[in-house]
Formats: C-alpha cells, sequence, structure tokens
C-alpha cells in the first residue's frame, strides 16, 4: 500500500517535511510509478527530493512529479510548483510555481490553496490582490489549514480583502491556536493584550504567549518577557524574562539582544555581567535600525566606563563568536 506524501519544501511553507518511510521500506514504490500509478510517482518524487533512502536528486524527482501532474493528480501538481518555488532542479519562477498551485488548489488540495493565498497577499508571481489572498486562505481554512486559519484571522483583523470584522478575526485565530499553530497563538494573544474585539486580559494574552513562545515563536518570546517585566497577566519574574529575552535574542530580534544586555549589565534576572552585557549591546548595535543602533552604542558605551580594556576585548570577542556562529556560541 502506497504511503501517501506531500512534499513541504516551498519557501511559501519552510523546509523539506519529513517522509513517513525509506525507499528501501517500499520495495514495489519504483515499480509502481513505472506502471504509471500517480501516486507512487508523486511519492518517488518526493524521495528523490528530499533523499529519503537514496541520493537527492532533484532532477529526478521533477521527472516524477511531471510524471503525476500529467494525470492530473493534485499532489503531484502542487509538489512540482513548490519545486518551481524553491529553484530546486529548475530556475526560481514564482509565476511557473503559482500555475501549478492553481491546477492544485481547483482540486481543492489544502496546501495549495494556502500557498496560492499567501502568493497573492505577498504579491510572488502574481499582481497583490488582497480578495483573491482572502478567497484561497478560506478555502484552506475551511478545511483545517492552521496557517490558513491565522492568516483568514489577520485578513479580518486588518481588513485586508474582506470587510473588517473582529469576530471573525477572533474566530479563526483562535480556531488556529488551539490546533497549536504558534503564529495564531501570538496573534491571538496580541488581541487580549491590545483589546482588539474582546476585553483587555493579560493573563489569557499570556496563555497564549506561553505556548507561542515555547514553540519557538520569536515575537511571543519578546512579548511575553515585557509582560514577565512589567507583571502584566503574570506574576513578574526577572529570570524568565532573561530566559525569553535570551531565546528571542539567539533568533537575532535586535530588541531582545539590546535588553538581555541592560539585565546583565544589571544583574536583573541573571548574574551580572559587563562582559556579557557589552556583547549583546554590541550585537544589538549591528542588528538594528539607525534608531535603535544610536541607543545601543550608548547603551555599550556606557558599560565600557565600568571595564578593563580586557574586559572589553573579551566581549567584543564574545559578540563576534556569537554572530558568526549564528547565536549558537554566546556563552563566555
Amino acid at each position: 500500500m502506497s504511503i501517501r506524501r506531500t512534499l513541504i519544501i516551498s519557501t511559501l511553507l519552510g523546509t523539506l517535511g519529513q517522509a513517513p518511510a525509506a525507499l528501501s521500506q517500499d520495495p514495489d514504490l519504483v515499480a509502481r510509478a513505472q506502471g504509471g500509478d500517480p501516486a507512487a510517482q508523486t511519492e518517488l518524487g518526493y524521495v528523490y527530493a528530499i533523499g529519503d533512502g537514496v541520493q537527492q536528486d532533484f532532477k529526478e524527482a521533477l521527472k516524477w512529479f511531471l510524471a503525476g501532474t500529467r494525470q492530473g493528480y493534485a499532489d503531484a501538481q502542487y509538489n512540482y510548483g513548490n519545486m518551481f518555488a524553491n529553484g530546486f532542479g529548475v530556475r526560481q519562477d514564482f509565476r511557473e510555481a503559482l500555475n501549478w498551485y492553481r491546477l492544485a488548489a481547483s482540486q481543492n488540495h489544502m496546501r495549495a490553496q494556502y500557498n496560492l493565498g499567501f502568493m497573492y497577499d505577498n504579491g510572488q508571481g502574481v499582481t497583490r490582490n488582497y480578495e483573491e489572498a482572502a478567497k484561497w486562505y478560506r478555502a484552506a481554512a475551511e478545511q483545517g489549514h492552521a496557517a490558513a486559519q491565522n492568516a483568514l484571522g489577520v485578513m479580518y483583523k486588518y481588513g485586508y480583502g474582506v470587510k473588517q470584522d473582529y469576530a471573525e478575526a477572533l474566530k479563526w485565530l483562535k480556531i488556529s491556536a488551539e490546533a497549536g499553530y504558534p503564529t495564531g497563538q501570538f496573534n491571538l494573544g496580541a488581541m487580549y493584550v491590545n483589546a482588539t474585539g474582546v476585553p483587555q486580559d493579560y493573563a489569557e494574552a499570556a496563555k497564549w504567549y506561553e505556548l507561542a513562545a515555547d514553540s519557538g515563536n520569536v515575537s511571543a518570546q519578546f512579548n511575553l518577557a515585557d509582560m514577565y517585566i512589567a507583571g502584566h497577566g503574570v506574576d513578574r519574574n526577572y529570570g524568565r524574562a532573561a530566559e525569553l529575552y535570551l531565546a528571542a535574542a539567539r533568533q537575532g530580534h535586535s530588541e531582545a539582544q539590546y535588553n538581555i544586555g541592560e539585565m546583565y549589565a544589571a544583574g536583573y534576572g541573571v548574574q551580572q555581567s559587563y562582559v556579557v552585557g557589552y556583547a549583546w549591546a554590541d550585537i544589538s548595535s549591528q542588528t538594528s535600525d539607525v534608531f535603535h543602533r544610536s541607543r545601543a552604542n550608548r547603551n555599550r558605551d556606557s558599560m565600557a566606563t565600568q571595564m578593563t580594556p580586557e574586559q572589553i576585548e573579551e566581549a567584543k570577542a564574545l559578540a563576534s563568536r556569537c554572530l558568526e556562529s549564528g547565536y549558537r556560541d554566546c556563552t563566555p
């Protein structure tokens, strides 16, 4: 029995999906694909696209996806579109990707509908059109696509392509959040922080921010840290705030980098260290816009007055090592 796979490699959806089984575990796959089974052809294309039990080979992947598309198979159309969206084995071409997504979406393919909505939303391969974006987001959302549910909620929140409706925004964001989608959880929390269509409720916001932050949502990490500093919806806890700022800082959030630098300089929630504080202020200076860069520079230079030349050199080396390692090596 063929295992149905969907290639999730589009720049719209993220990284390669996990294959449920290697090629060696399905010895009949090649025979079924060669025999004209479009599901097997699509599965075999997936196997080659991600290198699952075979050497990764985008040309082979394209060949098998194309074979499936010739039979009108929606998964093949979607995955073939993903290859063009990413430029895997072909020149990146959003218009070509859009055409294949349209074919799959017209067959009610949920992920193709979401990608189509995303492309209209962002003007990729097509003129930006919020009404078309909302239409396709809705089609995917109604099938249970959590990212589409979040996107549709945002459209209703701001009135993009639909009549602004906070109740509808809240409905779709809650569905997305309850499905465990981190961005939906963050956006739902923001509705409660800002009293958008609901009474302001910091405790409810903190609940959703916690879930999103635990899943690595950088905006949730930063905003929740602010709530722990202020004691909004949670007990004031500088240690937890520092953990969250640091998590966001390691994802490149410049304001979190500035804030964790301040916390190290003052010893709030962490062991006081001008070296680490200076390093994060220096990193923030390099990742910030012009306004925030001057603030980071002032904070860094103020710390320098409390440090020895040797400590300053240590801090600069730490900042360089942290940035060069992609935030993996940020400990003195």
